[in-house]
């Protein structure tokens, strides 16, 4: 990163336990995407990392693919959008292109708080221009959404969530009420799924779940 170097300098978690939220804190800049892009095979690191066991150079980049989910702020891992789900409508983004996967499209944005938003926009669920018209907490949400339903097919083994609170400002009623809904969604998830919160615009602990 341009702040510290070519290395992702990731500090330990305490303890790994099933049901629960991990939170890390990281500078920004300190190597939040590096470590996602390495979890994916999408770049190399000196140190070798493990996953399930396995170095992750063991499995296959399409395995890793579905098996690592990766929410952050630009499109990941790399994409011309100048946005997540830029061009798409938010149907095809949430469901990734196959309708009702496992998991409803409303039950997936019910569970982040968006399914009335969506609603109210010019076509509802086929709106394309939704990354230009709601904030980029909203959008962050939608990108969530997408991930409860990629998590339904049962083959997702780590989320990793960066930085979740930038796009809601200063505010720490708004950073509430914005992580409050997160938890909501993600709690019930992290039963089966390691969910990791890259946590770079506030307190790491308030993620205790």
């Amino acid at each position: 990163s341009p702040q510290f170097g070519p290395f992702a300098r990731v500090p330990a978690l305490a303890a790994i336990r099933p049901g629960r939220l991990h939170a890390l804190a990281m500078p920004r800049g300190g190597g939040a995407t590096t470590l996602a892009r390495v979890l994916l095979r999408a770049g190399s690191a000196p140190a070798k990392v493990k996953l399930g066991g396995l170095h992750v150079e063991q499995y296959g980049v399409e395995t890793l693919a579905w098996s690592v989910h990766v929410i952050d702020h630009a499109p990941f891992p790399s994409s011309p959008a100048s946005a997540p789900g830029m061009g798409c409508t938010v149907a095809d983004y949430v469901q990734m292109g196959v309708p009702d996967i496992c998991v409803g499209l409303q039950q997936c944005l019910e569970r982040v708080g968006m399914w009335e938003k969506v609603l109210n926009l010019p076509n509802g669920v086929e709106c394309a221009a939704f990354p230009t018209v709601f904030t980029k907490s909203e959008v962050y949400l939608l990108q969530v959404a997408r991930a409860l339903m990629r998590a339904s097919m049962g083959i997702m083994k780590v989320l990793i969530v960066v930085d979740p609170l930038r796009g809601c400002g200063a505010s720490a009623e708004l950073q509430d009420d914005l992580r409050r809904k997160l938890i909501t969604a993600l709690a019930p998830l992290a039963e089966r799924v390691l969910v990791i919160v890259i946590e770079q615009s506030g307190d790491p602990s308030a993620w205790a779940a």
